[in-house]
């Protein structure tokens, strides 16, 4: 089973009866500036604070390229560099992949019995690795989504990899740019004397943020060439991505099950926003438990209401904090068939939850809008 579908393809995993997939990609024609949403005071702050592109960004932008019609759901964002087969789409390095400081060996962490007692509560478990690993640091950067799949398969690393084998995206993809501005008054005046920096971000030549929209089956919409992305009216060109998908999950061989022992390994595509917090919500009446949790320092994310009233934006406005992308999670299923169930779905049209938004129901707008996308794999 494929984890979703290309371009324009109908149904597919990431898509029920009736509905099809497009993706999307924005080519940033300046520098991109997102706040985090945290509140920012030019007269008393000296540096507004910047972060990735989100769902929620990406989302608007979508809406904007459809000319005001939403999809029924955004699944994004997804770094990309086009080459000339094609868009190829890179991921955060998976958190639980660490570098020891005194060797060039990449190793994978694995779970094993807490040394100490927490009050995280459950029978969660301490990621370690071998040797001297654990005085090393994690492996960052942006990884192509074909060296994800192999992750996600339980390939990568293989045995004693070197660090250099991962093929990460040099340079890297994304530059910092630090600009200047004036702050302002109520009225849009200067107020002299009063400057703060606000770094922008600026994706190399070739470079694009892909976003996968499920549409109904009869969608018939274009996009427009051009929307704004971010603030500080910084806009993107668009166009469609044609044979885009997301990483394969592990397939099923010929005597070995897809989740041997009912281990499914968990990555974070997209910024989740779950009710636990950090937690990843679990299946519930399947026996299913978290058995160790990589997961970075959460991102925070601004959402408000779409109305339109000022009033109304205000009053909804909300900070919320997100698990970031590149998060691992590590689950137990009872058995391999239900593992399977759970994360690819079922021939007769249940979906499975790779390659989809994760947690949140499926009529929430922070749903639709992308946050929470996941990938399967094997862990052992």
């Amino acid at each position: 089973m494929t984890s979703t579908v290309a371009g324009t393809e109908p149904g597919g995993a990431g898509a029920l009866v009736g509905e099809r997939t497009v993706w999307l990609a924005f080519t940033p024609l300046d520098t991109v500036f997102v706040r985090d949403g945290r509140s920012f005071d030019a007269g008393a702050d000296t540096a507004a604070r910047p972060v990735w592109p989100g769902p929620s960004t990406i989302a608007g932008a979508v809406k904007a390229a459809f000319g005001g019609d939403e999809p029924l759901e955004v699944r994004g964002p997804v770094l990309a560099e086009r080459r000339p087969a094609g868009w190829k789409p890179y991921f955060p390095v998976p958190s639980d992949l660490v570098a020891p400081f005194n060797g060039t060996q990449t190793l994978r962490l694995h779970p094993s019995e807490l040394p100490v007692e927490t009050d995280l509560g459950g029978d969660l478990q301490w990621l370690t690795a071998s040797g001297e690993a654990g005085k090393g640091k994690p492996v960052t950067g942006w990884m192509p989504g074909r060296q994800l799949a192999d992750y996600l398969a339980g390939r990568l690393p293989r045995g004693r990899a070197d660090v250099a084998a991962l093929r990460r995206a040099e340079p890297e993809p994304v530059a910092v740019e630090t600009r200047v501005g004036l702050a302002r008054t109520p009225e849009r005046t200067v107020r002299p004397g009063l400057l703060y920096q606000a770094p922008h971000l600026r994706l190399r030549e070739g470079w694009a943020l892909l976003a996968q929209c499920v549409v109904r089956e009869d969608w018939d919409r274009k996009p427009v060439a051009v929307v704004a992305l971010g603030g500080r009216g910084r806009r993107a060109s668009v166009e469609v991505a044609e044979g885009v998908r997301w990483p394969d999950p592990p397939a099923a061989t010929p005597g070995r099950e897809a989740f041997p022992g009912g281990r499914v390994a968990v990555y974070v595509a997209t910024p989740g926003l779950w009710p636990q917090g950090w937690r990843l919500p679990l299946p519930a009446d399947v026996g299913v438990r978290l058995v160790a949790a990589s997961a970075g320092e959460p991102e925070p994310v601004a959402t408000a209401s779409p109305a339109p009233e000022a009033g109304k934006w205000r009053a909804s406005r909300m900070l919320r904090w997100a698990v970031p992308a590149g998060s691992v999670y590590l689950l137990r299923f009872p058995d391999a068939p239900s593992a399977a169930r759970w994360a690819l779905g079922t021939g007769d049209g249940e979906r499975g939850v790779h390659g989809s938004a994760y947690g949140i129901e499926r009529t929430d707008r922070l749903r639709t809008a992308g946050f929470g996308v996941l990938l399967t794999g094997v862990w052992t």
